[in-house]
């Protein structure tokens, strides 16, 4: 998504102000590149910047920084989280970078959730827990310190001090009607051809397995004939 113009003003002006620990004459050619660029060029930038910091969770992957596993295959590894909110507390991951849910293909995202639906019940049994929190950070403001996607799988206990909350005051109807119309008119088309596409794949599996079902068939029969 591209970056709007206050957006573009405001890293600008970032940018300048973390030159000034420049050399004088560095500062004067900085400045004018970065007060000429246009948003395009401000994204780049950003993207190249993004690209050459190193991404924890991808150095371990790599085997670059020690880890305590819980479960590891060719797409995805589980951790335990070094600085735990409870004990137990542990973390899902593709293998392959991903910062945001919707970059990640839907074949690995379905495994993904699997094993978090088939680890929950021993997750917390395992951990003497009395429930359990699933936390997804999505951007920096949510809580994503680091730009990988990570599922956060944290079992709670009595009087564990966690807050997962926020202040209950009743909306506006009016509002809510508004936004609930909003999001309806932005996503029908993508979940509609969601479906499709996947009403689509069934019926090919399906069509598939009859074929492989006949050829199984037809080559027995052929055994059989003198």
């Amino acid at each position: 998504m591209a970056i709007t113009a206050d957006q573009a003003k405001q890293i600008k002006k970032q940018l300048l102000e973390q030159i000034k620990k420049l050399p004088k004459d560095q500062q004067e050619c900085l400045k004018e590149q970065i007060e000429e660029a246009s948003p395009e060029e401000l994204e780049e930038f950003i993207k190249q910047q993004n690209q050459n910091q190193k991404c924890i969770f991808c150095e371990i992957v790599s085997g670059k920084i020690p880890s305590t596993k819980v479960y590891e295959d060719s797409d995805i590894l589980v951790l335990m989280e070094i600085m735990p909110a409870s004990k137990g507390h542990i973390l899902i991951l593709p293998k392959q970078h991903y910062q945001f849910i919707q970059e990640i293909p839907e074949k690995l995202l379905n495994k993904i959730f699997y094993f978090v639906k088939t680890i929950s019940p021993i997750l917390v049994k395992e951990s003497d827990a009395k429930s359990l929190s699933i936390y997804i950070p999505q951007g920096q403001l949510a809580g994503q310190r680091i730009q990988h996607f990570v599922i956060n799988m944290i079992p709670r206990y009595e009087n564990d001090n966690l807050v997962f909350d926020w202040e209950h005051k009743k909306a506006d109807e009016k509002e809510l009607e508004k936004l609930s119309e909003k999001i309806r008119k932005a996503s029908f088309s993508e979940i509609v051809k969601g479906i499709k596409e996947e009403q689509e794949k069934i019926e090919k599996e399906k069509k598939e397995q009859h074929e492989s079902e006949a050829q199984k068939l037809y080559k027995q029969v052929r055994k059989r004939r003198p």
